[in-house]
């Protein structure tokens, strides 16, 4: 392993945008550690190979930190899942505010006194309501779509 992973270990720290004392920190390895197997002074044990493996950030390119093959783009990698976290983000907010203005106007069309037992519902006024205040979210969802709905 010595000056290859010392190599490699250095590149993946440096397009991680990571310190050393970060890194090590990330990794839970001993900061004098870290620096003695990137400066390929001292071979990791397996326990810390391990968290290589085992850590969401390394696990994609420990293989390639190991061996030297199968190297994905760090940055694609990284920009990937960066998009699926704020993908996801937008999803929840997205649809607690929806949620939340579906409530609001439901209780508004309540609060007209629409629903009561014996008298016949206008749906078609009850779906403009809807429409009307729910529009700006299906518009936000049209220009920004994010995931299939089904």
């Amino acid at each position: 392993m010595s000056t290859a992973f010392a190599t490699r270990l250095k590149q993946l720290r440096v397009s991680l945008e990571e310190s050393q004392i970060s890194f090590s920190e990330l990794l839970d390895i001993p900061t004098a550690s870290y620096r003695k197997y990137e400066k390929g002074e001292r071979e990791p044990t397996l326990s810390v190979i391990e968290k290589f493996f085992s850590h969401p950030l390394t696990e994609k390119h420990a293989c390639w930190l190991i061996t030297g093959q199968e190297r994905p783009n760090v940055t694609t990698s990284i920009q990937s899942s960066q998009l699926q976290n704020v993908t996801q983000s937008y999803d929840k907010d997205f649809e607690s505010q929806f949620l939340k203005a579906a409530k609001e106007s439901l209780l508004f069309i309540c609060h007209l006194g629409w629903f009561k037992r014996g008298k016949e519902v206008n749906f078609d006024n009850c779906g403009k309501i809807l429409l009307r205040d729910l529009q700006p979210f299906l518009d936000k969802r049209v220009v920004n779509p994010t995931k299939k709905v089904g």
